[in-house]
């Protein structure tokens, strides 16, 4: 069953560009040429408090001892981001699974990238990228977040992009597993 915004997101869609210089980011890589892009980057957002994960220990300790705002994880350095997504979003009451989580990726394959938005990424890059996409992705994951799920199957950011397309109500599959909408389509396609 879906929820609505857990207490650590309700204050997300309320935040101003002047707060933040005060957020704490958590960065995860083990690369310090990329660690020194990844800062630049964020200084030039304004983002100045800025933490470095270099192993798995030290990343749970910042996120069970400090405040953390956003996580930008560089995938397999030091530790697998789809993993570590999972463990997030999934963990115990002590981690903060709904902070924004930034994704970025070498690995440009379709399932790798589903496997990091059904890990429940808020956003995902494939590097190499521009510093404007990254600043777009920190954008969207701080000023337009998406609301909080937490399911059986799926815990983080909600899947779906847009939500005004017109339909009201949940979106259920069928008994057959597919989107009822998606499949009427495509039979009507079949007849004509």
């Amino acid at each position: 069953m879906a929820s609505g915004p857990t207490d650590e997101t309700a204050t997300l869609p309320k935040l101003e560009k002047e707060h933040i210089r005060i957020l704490n980011t958590l960065v995860i890589v083990d690369n310090l040429p990329m660690l020194g892009i990844f800062r630049s980057v964020l200084s030039d957002f304004g983002i100045q408090n800025v933490r470095h994960g270099r192993n798995a220990q030290e990343v749970v300790s910042f996120l069970m001892s400090e405040p953390i705002d956003l996580v930008v994880i560089d995938d397999h350095a030091p530790l697998d981001g789809v993993k570590f997504l999972k463990t997030l979003r999934r963990g115990s009451g002590r981690l903060p699974n709904a902070v924004p989580v930034i994704f970025i990726t070498a690995i440009a394959e379709r399932e790798r990238i589903v496997a990091a938005r059904d890990a429940g990424a808020n956003e995902i890059l494939i590097k190499p990228f521009t510093p404007i996409q990254l600043k777009t992705r920190l954008e969207n994951s701080l000023f337009k977040p998406r609301e909080f799920v937490e399911a059986a199957a799926y815990v983080g950011p909600d899947r779906r992009r847009r939500r005004d397309d017109g339909v009201e109500g949940d979106r259920r599959s069928d008994d057959r597993g597919g989107d009822r909408r998606q499949r009427a389509g495509t039979e009507a396609d079949r007849r004509n």
